[in-house]
C-alpha cells in the first residue's frame, strides 16, 4: 500500500520537475553568461564565425547579486525572548548554513525558488539546501500553504537515477532499473519506505517574489529580452569597429597604368590601405582624401539606455550598473537611489524568513523540543540591508541613548549580532562598575555606548 501511494505521487511530481527544468536551465545560463545572442546579425556570424560564440555583456549576475549580498541571517528569536536563541543558532552553525544560506538565496533569486530539507542526523537534525532542478513541492489545492508531497531526484555516481517521494507520514525511495541515458525512459524500482516522524512534508520552499498561483519568480526573467538587446548592440559595435574604425582613403585624378595585353591595373599594391603603408604619387593633379571612422558613441548611448531600463525594472541602483557613466551619488542621494533595492530585499527577507522559521521548528521537533517546535511566533533576525556610514550609525546610537533606548536595542541598531549583544550584556556590569555607574543594564544615566562597545 505504501509503495503504491508513493508511486502515485512520483509520476505527477516528476512531470512537474521536468516541465520546469528548461526554465531553470535558461536562468542558470544567463546568470553564468552563456547567452543566446538571439539578435546577432548574419554579418556578425559571417565575419567572426565562432570567435565570439560565447560572447555576453552579462548584467544578469549583477542584478541577482545586488540583492543577495544584503541577505544575511543573524539569528532566530522565539516568543518574547529579546535575544537570539542560542539553540537555534547552534543548529544553524552545525548545518553550515552561514555559507549554504547564501547559496539558497542565489538559487532562489535566480531560479524562482530553492528548498530546505529537514531530516534526522546521527548527532543533530540535518537541514540541507537543495537546488530547484532536483526538488519540487506540490501543495494541497484546498490549503495552498500545506504541502501534500515533494520529490527529490538526482543521478547517482553509477549513472542510476534516484528519487525520494516525501509524504506527511512516509518517505518512499526509488531507483532506476538501468543507468540513465538520453534516449531511454526511466523505469523505477521501489527500494524502501521509511516513516516520517514529523507528520508533515519536510521539504520547505524558499520562494522568491511568490504569487498565489505561479509559485516563485526569478529576478532575471523580465530582463532577459533587455539583456539580449544589449548583446545585440555590443556585437553591432564590434562589427562596426572591424569594418569602419580604420579610416578608408580615396584618390581622385589618379591614372593607373594598365597592362596592354591583359588590361589589368599595374602597381595596385602601391594604393592598398594599411596602417604600415603611405600613398604617394608624382602626379600633381591627384588629390587624396579619407572617410571619417565610425563613431561608437551612438551604440554606447543605446546600451546605457537599456542598462537604465534594467536598473529601473529590477530596482537595482543605477550606480551599480553604470559606474562612472554618471555622477556617483553620496550621502542622502546615495540612500535615495538605494531605496528601491532596500525595499525589495526587505520583501525577500519576509518570504525567505517564513521558510527558515519552519525549517527550524521542524528541526526542534526532531530534537524532541515541542515548545520551540510549535513556536509559531518565531522570527528570523536579518542584517539591516541599508547602507550606513560608521559616523551616521554612531551619531544615531548616541541620540538613541539620550532617549533612554535600552542598550540591547542600540547595539542591534548598530548592526551587532545577537551573539555579540549577549557578550556585551555579560560585560556591561563590569564596565559600568569600572566607570562608577550602578550595576543596572537598564539604567539610563550617561554612558558612552561607543566606549562600552569598544571595551
Amino acid at each position: 500500500m505504501a509503495e503504491s501511494e508513493g508511486r502515485s505521487w512520483l509520476t505527477p511530481l516528476e512531470k512537474r520537475l521536468s516541465a520546469r527544468l528548461p526554465r531553470i536551465e535558461r536562468y542558470e545560463a544567463y546568470y553564468d553568461g552563456h547567452h543566446r545572442l538571439a539578435f546577432a546579425t548574419s554579418k556578425f556570424r559571417e565575419t567572426f564565425g565562432s570567435l565570439f560564440r560565447a560572447f555576453a555583456d552579462n548584467w544578469c549576475d549583477l542584478v541577482v547579486d545586488a540583492s543577495v549580498e544584503r541577505l544575511r541571517v543573524e539569528g532566530f528569536r522565539f516568543g518574547d525572548d529579546e535575544q537570539g536563541d542560542a539553540d537555534a543558532w547552534e543548529l544553524w552553525q552545525r548545518n553550515g548554513l552561514d555559507a549554504d544560506s547564501k547559496l539558497a538565496h542565489v538559487e532562489a533569486v535566480k531560479c524562482e525558488e530553492s528548498y530546505l530539507i529537514v531530516g534526522p542526523g546521527e548527532e543533530h537534525p540535518l537541514i540541507t539546501v537543495e537546488h530547484p532542478s532536483q526538488v519540487i513541492v506540490m501543495n494541497r489545492p484546498d490549503a495552498p500553504r500545506i504541502r501534500a508531497a515533494a520529490l527529490k531526484k538526482w543521478i547517482d555516481d553509477d549513472e542510476h537515477a534516484v528519487a525520494i517521494v516525501y509524504r506527511p507520514d512516509e518517505l518512499d525511495y526509488f531507483r532506476s532499473k538501468r543507468p540513465v541515458n538520453d534516449s531511454g525512459r526511466i523505469v523505477w524500482e521501489h527500494s524502501q519506505t521509511v516513516s516520517n516522524p514529523l507528520g508533515v512534508v519536510p521539504v520547505v520552499p524558499l520562494r522568491n517574489n511568490p504569487t498565489l498561483l505561479g509559485g516563485g519568480q526569478s529576478d532575471i526573467a523580465k530582463i532577459i529580452p533587455l539583456q539580449d538587446a544589449v548583446n545585440k548592440l555590443v556585437t553591432d559595435m564590434i562589427v562596426a569597429s572591424e569594418f569602419q574604425a580604420f579610416r578608408q582613403r580615396y584618390a581622385t585624378g589618379l591614372e593607373i597604368p594598365r597592362d596592354p595585353d591583359t588590361g589589368e591595373q599595374l602597381d595596385r599594391e602601391q594604393f592598398l590601405s594599411s596602417v604600415s603603408r603611405m600613398w604617394t604619387t608624382g602626379d600633381e593633379g591627384v588629390k587624396f582624401g579619407e572617410f571619417a571612422a565610425s563613431d561608437p558613441s551612438p551604440y554606447v548611448k543605446a546600451i546605457e539606455m537599456l542598462i537604465q531600463h534594467i536598473a529601473a525594472q529590477t530596482r537595482t541602483p543605477p550606480h551599480y550598473l553604470l559606474g562612472q557613466s554618471g555622477a556617483f551619488p553620496s550621502g542622502e542621494s546615495l540612500k535615495a537611489t538605494e531605496t528601491g533595492l532596500v525595499a525589495k530585499v526587505r520583501a525577500k527577507q519576509v518570504d525567505f524568513g517564513e521558510g527558515y522559521e519552519e525549517a527550524m521548528r521542524l528541526a526542534f521537533l526532531l530534537k524532541g523540543d515541542t515548545t520551540k517546535g510549535r513556536a509559531y511566533a518565531a522570527e528570523t533576525l536579518w542584517k539591516n540591508p541599508e547602507s550606513r556610514t560608521e559616523a551616521e550609525t554612531m551619531d544615531a546610537a548616541v541620540k538613541m541613548k539620550t532617549l533612554a533606548v535600552p542598550y540591547p536595542d542600540i547595539w542591534a541598531y548598530m548592526g551587532h549580532t545577537p551573539q555579540q549583544i549577549a557578550r556585551f550584556k555579560q560585560e556591561l556590569p563590569r564596565i559600568r562598575a569600572a566607570a562608577g555607574k550602578p550595576d543596572d543594564p537598564s539604567a539610563t544615566d550617561e554612558v558612552d555606548p561607543q566606549a562600552e562597545v569598544a571595551a
